[in-house]
């Protein structure tokens, strides 16, 4: 499998390009489509996954939705903060940009998901909102906003709870030290490292 990291937005966001035979899955959606569709030239994009539903990982989703018609996974705790429209005007108040989900959204739940030749472990980590999830697939963990370098996401933004987020990181500590991370902002790292330096997984 290959990934792709892509930089994009203001808040600089992480949005991942898993592709295996050709076939490509996005986890998180921010870029425009002007600097997706080269990527996809001559490929075929399955689905979106989204680990939670903040305006800065999802801007690019409904665009894709139209271009290429694939289905959008979110977790159901995260789908009013994703398609509200009063949420969207807040996050425009409070940020000077938003964005919001129009196109259908498929119920992500904790387990296994197929799609094509991609075979996710699905685990609900809510703290960071009330619908975070982290995906893992082979030995890399997509954390989202859950789990980052040295750090935690915030909790203290819509949705968010430190009581879960602790419950949350109790759950990704029993997890294999080997993982690579590929967090939602900045750098990737390797889980037994975080469990060594990271403050928050002590």
């Amino acid at each position: 499998m290959e990934i792709t990291k892509i930089i994009c937005g203001p808040m600089p966001t992480n949005m991942y390009l898993l592709e295996e035979d050709g076939k490509v899955v996005i986890i998180d959606a921010e870029a425009r489509i002007e600097k997706i569709r080269p990527l996809l030239e001559g490929k075929e994009l399955l689905a979106i996954l989204l680990t939670h539903g903040h305006f800065d990982h999802i801007k690019g989703v409904d665009e894709l939705v139209k271009e290429y018609d694939v289905p959008v996974y979110l977790h159901p705790g995260d789908k009013e903060l994703a398609t509200s429209k009063a949420v969207f005007q807040e996050n425009l108040h409070l940020f000077g940009f938003s964005a919001i989900i129009k196109s259908p959204i498929r119920e992500l739940s904790e387990g296994e998901l197929k799609i094509g030749p991609f075979c996710f472990d699905v685990l609900y980590t809510p703290g960071h909102t009330e619908g975070s999830v982290c995906f893992r697939i082979g030995n890399d963990l997509f954390s989202g906003d859950t789990l980052f370098r040295r750090s935690i996401g915030r909790t203290d933004l819509e949705g968010g709870d430190m009581r879960k987020m602790k419950d949350s990181l109790r759950r990704i500590r029993e997890l294999d030290p080997q993982l690579v991370v590929h967090p939602g902002h900045e750098g990737d790292t390797v889980l037994g490292e975080e469990f060594q330096y990271n403050f928050y997984l002590q």
